[in-house]
Order: structure tokens, then C-alpha cells, then sequence
């Protein structure tokens, strides 16, 4: 993580919105959530997909500056016990693919000021759309996920807290 780059974006960038910007939520493979008692397991992401520039002129001429991030996360239900090589192998996902019993994916916005006139560090916008924007939307995606479950007739998931995991930090 490039603590620097991350502090200058930090301090120079103000939280405004965030909003849901679109969502899907499925049942596959001929889950039946009706069935009592079967074994689910959830697995979670979330990852910041882009980030632009907004700038809006107000009534009195004077422009403000923003960053817009656009943020995806999703969460999926695998039906029954996963075999230990398979729970974090990318190359299986296509057998993943088969255990899958429901999935939600939503996207969200998080709308930032830019405080400051000189332009921010490339390096200081990601940064910050890795570190601190998930942190910030994960209590919406959290609500979300959470609702849409019990409208799907889904076990209500516990979702773990968000965290930075060991990469992240080292970069």
C-alpha cells in the first residue's frame, strides 16, 4: 500500500453521495430455497471498477471538482461442502460455476469532492479506490445483500467486516 499517495487523496477528497447504480440477483442451477436445512456457503467480493473525473458549474460560475467511483460487489451462495482445492483455485471456477445456488451483484457510486485546486496523483486516486472507497460502501452493500436475501428466500448472511487482506497492504 502507497501510505503517501493514499493520505494525499485522503486529505483532499470529501465523501458527498453514494447511491445504487444497478444490481442483479439470480437463483441457478435449480436451487430451491424452500428446502430446509441445506448447506450453503458464501463467498464475498468486492472491488472498485473505475473512477472519472466530474466537474459541475454552479449558479455563481464556480466549478466543483469530483471523483466519481464506480464500485462492484457481489456475493454467491456454493451448495454443499467445497472440496479444500477448489475454495480458492481460480482455475476450477468453471466447476465452481456448477455449485453456485444464488448470486447477488450490485454496483454502487461513491461521489467524492475534491478539496484541493492542484490535480491529485494518479497513484493517490487508486490508492484511495482500493483502500477507502469499499470500506465506505461496504455498510450499503452490506444492507443490501442483507435484504435482497431474505427477498429471495436466502439464508441472511452474516457478512464479515470489511478488511484489507495481506496484498493489499504490501503493495
Amino acid at each position: 500500500m502507497n501510505r503517501e499517495a493514499l493520505q494525499k487523496a485522503v486529505d483532499n477528497l470529501s465523501i458527498q453521495m453514494v447511491y445504487l447504480h444497478s444490481s442483479e440477483a439470480k437463483i441457478h442451477n435449480n436451487f430451491d430455497p424452500l428446502i430446509p436445512n441445506q448447506e450453503l456457503i458464501g463467498q464475498f467480493n468486492i472491488n472498485t471498477k473505475s473512477c472519472n473525473k466530474k466537474e459541475l458549474l454552479d449558479e455563481n460560475g464556480v466549478t466543483h471538482k469530483f471523483l466519481v467511483y464506480k464500485t462492484e460487489a457481489r456475493m454467491r451462495y456454493l451448495k454443499g461442502s467445497i472440496q479444500e482445492e477448489l475454495k480458492d483455485s481460480l482455475e476450477n471456477e468453471e466447476l465452481l460455476e456448477k455449485l453456485v445456488a444464488a448470486e447477488i451483484i450490485a454496483v454502487f457510486i461513491a461521489e467524492y469532492a475534491i478539496k484541493c485546486d492542484e490535480e491529485l496523483p494518479h497513484d493517490a486516486v487508486l490508492e484511495f479506490g482500493r483502500i477507502n472507497v469499499p470500506h465506505q460502501i461496504w455498510p450499503y452493500w452490506r444492507e443490501y445483500s442483507h435484504s435482497t436475501c431474505a427477498r429471495m428466500s436466502l439464508p441472511v448472511s452474516i457478512l464479515p467486516m470489511f478488511s484489507i487482506n495481506k496484498s493489499t497492504e504490501t503493495k
